[in-house]
C-alpha cells in the first residue's frame, strides 16, 4: 500500500534507549527502563501508580483479576470496540454484557447501563473510543468499579482530567498503531495502592521482589520487557509532539472531506478528544473502502458492533442500535503522527 493504515514515528532516542538497554545485557522484564516509563506515564496522567506490562488486553485481564472479577460475575462493555475488553471480560471467567453506545460521543451510554445491572454485576469497562473520552462524570454515579480502557486516547481530555486519569483504574495500550508505542505493550494505572500491588503481584507470577520463589497468589507473566519499555519511554518524552501531529492530520481531513459526502465522528462538547485513527462516516462507505483500497490507500471499515457478531451476539441483553449504525457507516483513512500535509491530501483526494 502507498498509503498504509498507520505507522510508527520513532526516531534516534528510540534507537539509542535500545542500544542502551541491550549493551546492558537486561532485555527482560523489570529492568531499568521499566521502572522509567512507568514514573513518565504516572507524570503524563497524575496517576500515583503505574504498572507496565506486555499489552493492553493483557493489563485488562490482569486489572480484572486484580479486581476480583471471576466466574459467576458479569462485566458491562460498549457494544462498539475492538474485542478485547469482552475478550477479557471471558478470559477471567466472566460474562460481558453489551451495552449500546451514544450517539453524541460514540462511546458507551451512561443511560443505557443501570437496565443491565444485576446483583452479578462487577464493573463497567469504558472505552475511550478512538480517542473520545467517556462520560465518567455520569457513569461514576452508577456506583460501580469503573475500568477507563484508555488504549486509544493518549492526550484526550475533559474538563475533570486527562484521559488515563479516570475510573477505578486505567488501562493504556502501545500496540504499534497507537499514537504513543511500544511495539506491543501495555499498563496498568490506579490511585489505589492496594489494588497497584495486587495487579503486580499477578503480574509477577505472583511473586513480589526480593522475596524468592514465594507465590502467593496464582499469577501469570504479564510483564513488560526492558526492551520494550526503551522505545516506551522515549515516545512518552515526545508525547505532545507525537499527539499534535495526529490532531493537525485530523483537522486538514476535516477540511478536505466535509461537505463531499463524508460526516466527520461527533465530539461532545465536554470533550477534547485526541486521534487515533481518522474516521469519518458515510452512506457509501463499503464502496468507498473498495475505491480507495484499488488507489493504494488501506482505507478501513471500523469493527463490527460485537452485538452484530455471531461469537458475541449472545452477550446483548438488549438491541445495541446506535452501535450497529455506527459500525455499519464509519471507516478509518490512514493515520500518523509525522504524515505530510501533501500526504492528507493525497489520501482525501483519492478518497473522494
Amino acid at each position: 500500500m502507498r498509503f498504509p493504515l498507520s505507522q510508527p514515528t520513532l526516531g534516534g532516542q528510540e534507537s539509542e534507549n535500545v542500544r542502551e538497554a541491550m549493551a546492558s545485557g537486561w532485555i527482560s522484564g523489570t529492568g531499568p527502563y521499566v521502572d522509567v516509563f512507568e514514573r513518565a506515564l504516572e507524570q503524563r496522567t497524575g496517576r500515583l501508580s503505574a504498572t507496565a506490562l506486555s499489552s493492553g488486553t493483557t493489563a485488562l485481564e490482569i486489572l480484572l483479576c486484580a479486581l476480583g472479577v471471576g466466574p459467576g460475575d458479569e462485566v458491562v462493555v460498549p457494544a462498539l470496540t475492538f474485542a478485547a475488553p469482552a475478550a477479557a471480560v471471558l478470559n477471567v471467567g466472566a460474562t460481558p454484557v453489551l451495552c449500546d453506545i451514544d450517539a453524541e460521543s460514540w462511546t458507551i451510554a451512561p443511560e443505557a447501563v443501570p437496565a443491565l445491572l444485576t446483583p452479578r454485576t462487577r464493573a463497567v469497562i469504558a472505552v475511550d473510543l478512538m480517542g473520545h473520552p467517556c462520560d465518567y462524570g455520569r457513569l461514576t454515579e452508577l456506583g460501580l468499579p469503573i475500568v477507563e480502557d484508555a488504549a486509544q486516547a493518549h492526550g484526550a481530555r475533559t474538563a475533570d482530567g486527562t484521559a488515563g486519569a479516570f475510573g477505578t483504574a486505567s488501562v493504556f495500550s502501545f500496540h504499534a498503531n497507537k499514537v504513543i508505542t511500544s511495539g506491543e505493550g501495555g499498563a496498568v494505572l490506579t490511585d489505589d495502592p492496594e489494588l497497584a500491588d495486587r495487579v503486580r503481584l499477578i503480574a509477577h507470577h505472583g511473586m513480589r521482589a526480593g522475596d524468592g520463589y514465594r507465590h502467593r497468589v496464582v499469577g501469570r507473566n504479564g510483564r513488560m520487557t526492558n526492551l520494550t519499555a526503551a522505545v516506551g519511554a522515549a515516545q512518552v518524552d515526545r508525547w505532545d509532539e507525537l499527539v499534535t501531529g495526529r490532531l493537525t492530520a485530523t483537522r486538514l481531513y476535516d477540511a478536505h472531506l466535509t461537505g463531499h459526502g463524508f460526516l466527520p465522528r461527533p465530539k461532545a462538547s465536554w470533550a477534547s478528544p485526541s486521534c487515533w485513527l481518522y474516521c469519518v462516516t458515510s452512506d457509501e462507505r463499503d464502496a468507498t473502502v473498495r475505491r480507495a483500497r484499488r488507489n493504494s490507500v488501506d482505507a478501513r471499515a471500523v469493527w463490527p458492533a460485537l452485538s452484530d457478531l455471531p461469537l458475541y451476539r449472545r452477550y446483548a441483553p438488549r438491541p445495541c442500535p446506535v452501535a450497529s449504525a455506527v459500525s455499519s457507516t464509519a471507516m478509518w483513512l490512514p493515520t500518523w503522527s509525522h504524515m505530510t500535509p501533501e500526504e492528507v491530501t493525497a489520501v482525501a483526494e483519492l478518497v473522494r
